[in-house]
């Protein structure tokens, strides 16, 4: 592979990176809102699973029953 390759190789994997982090994000924020949080603690949410790739949106998925009592 050549330098240029790996450049457009690792420019699609940082987009995917990025896209995945965004959609996270997204659904969760949107799943707040729909269990009736507050608009500013959905948008809360979305940015910490966003963030958070991997463990954001699983924490939100097993701890959600907890904070929506």
């Amino acid at each position: 592979m050549t330098e240029n390759d790996l450049k457009i190789l690792a420019v699609f994997f940082n987009a995917t990176i990025i896209i995945i982090m965004l959609v996270s994000g997204i659904w969760v924020g949107v799943d707040a809102r729909k269990n009736g949080r507050s608009r500013a603690e959905s948008i809360i949410w979305g940015f910490f699973a966003g963030w958070f790739l991997i463990i954001g949106p699983i924490f939100y998925y097993f701890f959600k029953s907890r904070f929506y009592k």
